[in-house]
C-alpha cells in the first residue's frame, strides 16, 4: 500500500513538472498577443489622426482660405485707408527771384494811431508804377490811396483819410524822414518804410518795434 502511494505521489510530481511549463507558456504567449493587438490598434488610430490633421490644411488651401490668403485683402484695404487718411502735401509757392523786385518791411498808421496796414513784409515788383521806391512800397501793400491832381507823386489820402491843413501823410525809411517826394526815394531789400498820418509837426513818427508787437 505504501509502495503504491509513493508511486502515485511520484507520478503526480512528474505530471506537474510536465504540465506546469505548458500552462505558463500559454499565458505568456497570450499576453504578448494581447499587447500586440492593443499596439496595433493604437498605431492605426494615431495614423488616422495624423492623416486627418494633414488633410485640413490641404482642404483650406484648395478653397483659398489659408491665413495668408485671408490677411492679404485686409492689408490691402488698410493700405488704401492709410493712403486716403494722409493728406496730400501742398507744394510751397516759389519765392520771387531777387531780380524780379525787392522785399521791404512796410506799415501804414492812421490818424488815430491805428494800423491801416499791419507791419509786415511786402514785395515791390520790378514793374511797379513807382519803381523800387518808398511810394512803390505803399503801392505794394494794396491799400487804397489817392495822389494830388496837381502833384501826381504827392500822396493826398490813404484809406479815406485825407490831408487837412497842416495835418497829413508823411513817410520815413529806416527812421529817417526824407525831404523829397516818396517816388524819388529808392529803397533796398530789408528797409523799413513807415507811412503815418501826422496831426502836427511836433508829433513823433511811430516806432517800428512798437508796431510789430
Amino acid at each position: 500500500m505504501k509502495r503504491r502511494l509513493t508511486f502515485l505521489v511520484a507520478f503526480l510530481v512528474v505530471l506537474a513538472a510536465v504540465i506546469g511549463p505548458v500552462v505558463y507558456m500559454q499565458k505568456v504567449f497570450g499576453s504578448d498577443r494581447h499587447n500586440e493587438a492593443v499596439s496595433s490598434v493604437d498605431t492605426a488610430s494615431e495614423t488616422q489622426n495624423n492623416a486627418a490633421g494633414q488633410e485640413q490644411p490641404a482642404a483650406a488651401t484648395s478653397q483659398g482660405e489659408t491665413p495668408a490668403a485671408r490677411q492679404e485683402p485686409t492689408q490691402a484695404g488698410d493700405s488704401q485707408k492709410d493712403a486716403a487718411a494722409v493728406p496730400a502735401k501742398e507744394e510751397p509757392a516759389a519765392a520771387p527771384a531777387p531780380e524780379d523786385g525787392c522785399p521791404v518791411w512796410t506799415a501804414v498808421v492812421g490818424k488815430n494811431g491805428e494800423q491801416l496796414y499791419k507791419a509786415g513784409q511786402v514785395f515791390i515788383k520790378k514793374d511797379n508804377k513807382w519803381g523800387i521806391t518808398a511810394l512803390g512800397a505803399l503801392e505794394a501793400t494794396g491799400i487804397s490811396y489817392v495822389t494830388s491832381p496837381a502833384w501826381p507823386d504827392f500822396v493826398y489820402s490813404i484809406s479815406g483819410q485825407a490831408n487837412s491843413g497842416v495835418s497829413g501823410w508823411m513817410y520815413s525809411v529806416n527812421g529817417d524822414v526824407p525831404m523829397h517826394m516818396a517816388d524819388k526815394h529808392p529803397v533796398k531789400a530789408g528797409d523799413r518804410v513807415i507811412w503815418w498820418y501826422s496831426n502836427s509837426m511836433e508829433q513823433p513818427q511811430p516806432r517800428w518795434d512798437y508796431l510789430i508787437k
